[in-house]
């Protein structure tokens, strides 16, 4: 399962919503900010509001929601061993 399928099946958002989240996470990769951290930490979130101050908290959201997407996939994936 792909993030955005998790996001469209768990939040019940539309397609074009989850890639708007795949778009802001690729952003926070390819800044350098998000390097794949399991948790949310207060740097984590005080660089992401540093470079994007205006986004209403849609960056941290993407982030958050991605953690818990990597541990819903670990979780399966030890289910299935």
């Amino acid at each position: 399962m792909t993030y955005k399928d998790y996001l469209m099946k768990k939040y019940r958002i539309s397609e074009s919503s989850a890639k708007d989240y795949e778009g802001r996470l690729n952003g926070l990769v390819n800044r350098g900010i998000y390097k794949g951290e399991n948790e949310m930490t207060v740097s984590l979130t005080a660089a992401i509001e540093k470079e994007y101050p205006n986004s209403k908290n849609h960056y941290i959201l993407a982030i958050k929601r991605y953690i818990d997407f990597q541990f819903e996939m670990k979780d399966r994936m030890e289910y299935y061993k």
